[in-house]
């Protein structure tokens, strides 16, 4: 099977300080991947070279085979990256639906003239992109605030509603930055139940950075490891839980 993603010796220096040292890895479809390691890392760096908002200095991002590290942002999200950020990104003042709705509309594919003139084409197409973002309220529990405003919400629906957003924009691999970040743990709890079912239900394939152990070890098929901007480990969680390199960057003690 091809890999999805696939990162061939990445660079990305700031100055003279390398965040991102010599990476390469690869995700293959369907597959629930997590990078782990210590605050400094270079872990969001790989976030941000992968969606665009860095140019490696050096190697090569692919996506489908496609090289997609000279990409603008937009460019790679309708190639099917989407992503989440370490800190909430909602727009606040709009509606829970609306914030769905505009992760939608990334695949709107009515041309301008038409938007404007508010043509038949552009009223079916609403219609549906409205029904689409209706449904992954409903997946992700979140009908009964459609309305509310997004910034009246509890934290942990927050949370929710960037992921929803995000796959509104009907990504192949959706990227979550700390998704379990200032969760409780029944929250915690609930959104590893969430991120299996993206994945077993829906078929999506998810890369994510996680420092909740319980979370990572509980959900990833396959772990990397990051200290220094280097890959330092990889491999099954039994196994990352055991190495003795992770234990000593990063973990302490055997997890």
């Amino acid at each position: 099977m091809s890999a999805l993603l696939e990162l061939r010796q990445v660079k990305m220096r700031f100055g003279g300080l390398y965040a991102v040292n010599d990476l390469s890895f690869q995700i293959q479809p369907g597959e629930l991947l997590g990078l782990i390691g210590p605050n400094g890392a270079g872990k969001t760096t790989v976030f941000n070279v992968i969606t665009g908002v860095y140019t490696p200095t050096e190697g090569s991002v692919s996506l489908n085979g496609e090289v997609i590290s000279k990409m603008k942002p937009y460019q790679i999200t309708e190639r099917g990256i989407a992503r989440t950020f370490q800190n909430i990104r909602l727009f606040g003042a709009l509606s829970v639906l609306e914030n769905v709705m505009i992760g939608a509309f990334a695949r709107h594919r009515t041309a301008l003239a038409g938007a404007l003139m508010r043509s038949p084409a552009v009223v079916l197409e609403d219609a549906s992109l409205r029904e689409q973002s209706m449904r992954l309220l409903s997946t992700f529990d979140l009908l009964s605030v459609a309305h509310a405003r997004s910034r009246d919400l509890p934290y942990g629906l927050q949370r929710r509603l960037e992921i929803a957003r995000a796959l509104a924009t009907q990504p192949k691999l959706l990227l979550l930055d700390e998704p379990a970040a200032g969760m409780n743990p029944q929250e915690s709890e609930e959104l590893m139940h969430l991120i299996r079912r993206l994945r077993d239900e829906m078929g999506q394939t998810v890369l994510l950075i996680e420092h909740d152990m319980k979370v990572v070890m509980g959900i990833c098929e396959r772990v990397l490891v990051m200290d220094y901007g280097v890959l330092i480990a990889q491999g099954a969680p039994e196994v990352i839980r055991k190495d003795p390199k992770v234990i000593e960057a990063y973990l302490g003690e055997p997890v």
